[in-house]
């Protein structure tokens, strides 16, 4: 009997290469696939694959949140997860998944890792158990940055994340914008700081922007299907954001608009 898998992952070209690999292997069938955890959750409940290989970081609702939900509903499936940043191998292990894939992923490894879910099969009440009772551990023991170092005044401050109303990318540094003004930080990219925020208040608007969703003052369309998006910062700073981004938005914070 074939193991029915599902690939959840908000990268079409992550799903895409992950379906055409596991096209390889007889003993297993992609039963479907989702892009955002909300809809993975769903399908999860409607179609109860054996298995899930599961992005770890995505917009709304993320790889952990999406386990936590299932486990919640006792419909969770095996778990392998699935992502490019490796400081979260750490995380997925606490809760015990199968295994832990890092992107790009090759054949024999993952082959390494469908073969420790065959063997686990006819454990899988135990594996989901112990995920159901762990699952309650997850968001405490998430530690996300609580305060960033800002350049202000010719010295160096620390400021509350929750504070700051955008980080944005800026001639190689992360610059933020906060109710004191507009200050350096001491990263010098959004993709390194934009792992240890939490996702749950920040969100990625484009290459150059992670903006604090409590922090947004307002957000009105635009010419061309656009927005302006009003910061509640000290200059009220104005962003542009273009139909796909403001979606992005609308899905993350129901009611903003």
């Amino acid at each position: 009997m074939k193991i029915r898998a599902m690939i959840v992952d908000d990268e079409q070209l992550a799903r895409d290469e992950m379906r055409y690999l596991l096209g390889e292997f007889e003993d297993l069938e992609v039963a479907c696939e989702a892009s955002l955890g909300e809809e993975a959750v769903r399908m999860a409940l409607e179609l109860k694959p054996d298995l899930i290989f599961l992005d770890i970081q995505m917009p709304v609702m993320d790889g952990f949140q999406v386990v936590e939900s299932l486990a919640a509903k006792n419909a969770l499936p095996l778990v392998i997860f699935t992502t490019a940043y490796d400081q979260y191998a750490i995380k997925a292990f606490e809760i015990h998944a199968i295994d832990y894939l890092l992107k790009p992923i090759g054949r024999e490894r993952l082959r390494e890792s469908l073969d420790r879910a065959v063997a686990l099969m006819p454990r899988r009440d135990e594996f989901v158990e112990r995920i159901r009772k762990l699952t309650s551990n997850i968001k405490a023991g998430m530690r996300f940055l609580p305060r960033i170092v800002l350049r202000v005044k010719g010295g160096m401050e620390l400021i509350e994340i929750e504070k700051v109303a955008m980080l944005s990318s800026e001639a190689g540094k992360v610059v933020a914008w906060t109710a004191g003004g507009k200050f350096d930080s001491n990263f010098t990219a959004l993709d390194e700081i934009e792992v240890q925020v939490d996702p749950r208040l920040f969100i990625r608007l484009g290459a150059d922007h992670l903006v604090n969703i409590k922090r947004i003052r307002q957000i009105v369309p635009w010419s061309g299907g656009n927005y302006i998006m009003t910061l509640d910062d000290s200059g009220g700073t104005e962003v542009r954001l273009n139909r796909s981004q403001a979606q992005l938005l609308k899905n993350k914070v129901e009611g903003i608009f």
